[in-house]
């Protein structure tokens, strides 16, 4: 285990020298970085396989930056949303638990994108953590080529990779999120990949907007799921739009979710005349303030008892390979 602490009593003061400094083949323990409690402002690449970056604290340990997307380049050009990130993760088999991950760059109105975690690799699990930020907050997707690529270098780790993320390719790669914090506006939880979320909180920031914008590949049978998650905010009331479809076909169900006034009565709404939502897009027993679906966007699907249960971690999650991260 390598330990990483501020104030020099660890092995090293960066998270990323401890991700640096790991061998190629580590596995189990050799893999395993602990960060003691403090604030660290780093942005983060975890490129190599079978990580496993845990905080001592939840609140205590925080990993923080403030990229956005209209950071710019030497020639005055903008560097977009994908290289805002906090923290990237380009490895497989990643585990993040029990910390913090912020941007902190401030409202998306002036600062433009900025995301906290862009989950490139395949098979992580996110446990008990707060992803913190305003716009754009979680990205779920491929390395985008080519400007990530040239950014990360040799960190650019074993992920899927594609000029245009924003096309939503067909991909492989599969992310769990449990008993985790998410909190941002406008579409803040977005990409192509095969997401399951487990007892998880959404939380809308005052600016309100979509809690979703998967754009999940037509081809592909799963996107996000939401499962036993709470949604609430601090926007006005009805302000917060479950999703909207960043590609035609997107993904999207939440399933035995909590859902307070905050959450807008049409639960889902079209992006534009192309791009609306259909009937991939759903709820099964929703409770709360926002439990009558007779309100929802028309051609969103009110699943029944038999279609909500053939959707599961494993259908979702499992594939080729019979992933369980819930066994992890």
């Amino acid at each position: 285990m390598i330990i990483v602490a501020k104030d020099g009593s660890g092995d090293f003061r960066s998270i990323q020298d401890a991700v640096d400094a790991l061998p190629d083949t580590a596995e189990g323990e050799g893999a395993r970085i602990l960060v003691r409690e403090g604030e660290y402002r780093e942005r983060v690449v975890i490129h190599k396989n079978g990580v496993r970056l845990e905080g001592a604290d939840r609140e205590g340990t925080v990993l923080a930056w403030n990229g956005c997307a209209k950071d710019t380049y030497p020639d005055g050009t903008e560097k977009g949303t994908f290289l805002s990130a906090t923290l990237t993760v380009t490895g497989r088999d990643v585990t993040v638990e029990n910390m913090t991950v912020r941007n902190d760059a401030g409202d998306g109105r002036k600062a433009g994108q900025a995301v906290a975690v862009y989950a490139a690799g395949d098979r992580g699990i996110w446990r008990c953590c707060s992803l913190l930020a305003h716009q754009d907050t979680l990205f779920c997707g491929p390395v985008r080529l080519p400007n990530l690529g040239e950014a990360i270098g040799s960190r650019a780790g074993c992920a899927e990779a594609y000029t245009r993320v924003e096309d939503g390719p067909l991909t492989r790669s599969r992310q769990y999120f449990e008993e985790c914090l998410i909190r941002g506006d406008v579409d803040f939880i977005f990409g192509p990949y095969r997401c399951w979320f487990e007892g998880c909180t959404l939380f809308m920031n005052e600016r309100g907007g979509w809690y979703t914008a998967a754009n999940t590949n037509e081809a592909q049978p799963f996107g996000f799921v939401f499962h036993n998650c709470a949604l609430t905010g601090e926007c006005a009331e009805g302000a917060a739009f479950l999703g909207r479809p960043w590609r035609k076909w997107a993904r999207t169900v939440f399933l035995a979710c909590e859902m307070d006034a905050h959450v807008a009565p049409e639960g889902f709404s079209d992006w534009d005349a192309e791009r609306v939502i259909t009937g991939r897009c759903g709820e099964w027993r929703t409770s709360g303030a926002r439990a009558d679906q007779r309100t929802r966007h028309p051609a969103q699907k009110r699943l029944t008892d038999a279609e909500a249960a053939e959707i599961t971690v494993d259908s979702v999650l499992a594939g080729e390979d019979g992933w369980q991260p819930y066994r992890a």
